[in-house]
């Protein structure tokens, strides 16, 4: 690979970075809400109804994107975008029910090492098929060298945590809401791609997740769970801006993954995930937020892992995507 050729992968890369700090705030912010309402399911619901507001200001105000929406319900018309592709939405919901319920217990950074776990892996598996807007990449020595060395630098920062006495689903529910991601992220490329808007590709995220979770909210009030208001403190106005960090993240990540692939993708999200952790944890620290030099030596070996599968050697030739 050309020198030139890096500078769009590294830009994107970059990008993709921020978009991963954008991610840990988001755990933050909605595992604290979760806390004030009284269930997960009510954090998931405000957050996306915040992030489907700002989209949707976004989207009325901006001409090229209402153009875009309007192509892109004529491609579904015409059967060229499948329709299961605009569920990318409900592994977002997912997402948040997975920071709401498991943060409290475990911290931002051990959701971070599990969410990215499962992201990493996902994007490994779904690299190797043809739901990538950028075409297959066929695995290699180097891209499953390099994802290796970031999950064994995960388990490395997780163990401590998981000998304290966390319950063995807590690491599993946000470990398979960030394999979902993965297919959340193919899916909002296609969708980008074929609308030529990031806009439009994030409200149909947020336009699904949020109609589930208002089903999901209705089954908990009729069932009897209480709804336990809105935060009152003048200090905790932040944690209700979870959608908008949720929309930082996937209008990113949908304009940079065609350029880096899934895989590539989790792996900058997930250093900049674990950087904005280990930020929020020396900054707003929580209970049991300890930043301690395992945190930071995982963070070197995530970082380790991501230059080895962005080695040009591992740039494994794409095949061309199937037209939709």
């Amino acid at each position: 690979m050309r020198s030139s050729s890096l500078v769009p992968v590294v830009t994107a890369g970059l990008v993709t970075i921020v978009a991963g700090a954008a991610m840990s705030l988001q755990g933050r912010a909605n595992g604290l809400l979760g806390q004030v309402l009284g269930h997960a399911v009510f954090a998931a619901l405000i957050s996306f109804l915040v992030g489907l507001l700002c989209v949707g200001i976004a989207l009325i105000v901006s001409t090229r994107s209402r153009a875009a929406s309007r192509r892109l319900f004529a491609l579904l018309r015409e059967r060229r975008l499948p329709w299961w592709m605009l569920l990318g939405g409900l592994s977002g919901g997912l997402v948040v029910i997975a920071q709401a319920t498991t943060i409290p217990l475990m911290g931002v950074a051990m959701f971070t090492m599990a969410f990215v776990s499962g992201q990493v892996t996902g994007g490994l598996i779904v690299d190797s098929t043809e739901l990538p807007p950028g075409g297959r990449q066929r695995l290699n020595a180097l891209r499953i060298i390099g994802v290796l060395i970031v999950l064994a630098s995960l388990a490395y920062a997780a163990g401590d945590r998981l000998q304290s006495g966390i319950p063995l689903w807590a690491p599993l529910l946000p470990f398979v809401s960030g394999a979902l991601t993965s297919v959340q992220q193919a899916f909002n490329g296609h969708i980008r791609a074929a609308t030529e808007s990031a806009v439009v590709a994030t409200t149909v995220n947020f336009t699904v997740g949020f109609a589930a979770l208002i089903i999901g909210t209705a089954a908990l009030l009729v069932s009897g769970v209480p709804w336990q208001g809105f935060p009152t403190a003048p200090d905790q106005w932040w944690i209700l801006l979870g959608g908008a960090f949720g929309v930082v993240f996937i209008a990113l990540t949908t304009v940079t993954v065609a350029r880096l692939g899934v895989l590539l993708l989790s792996l900058f999200a997930l250093f900049g995930n674990l950087v904005g952790a280990l930020a929020l944890d020396v900054l707003l620290p929580i209970p049991g937020s300890v930043v301690t030099a395992t945190t930071v030596l995982s963070a070197v070996g995530v970082l380790i892992g991501i230059v080895v599968t962005a080695m040009p050697s591992s740039g494994s030739p794409r095949e061309p995507a199937p037209r939709t």
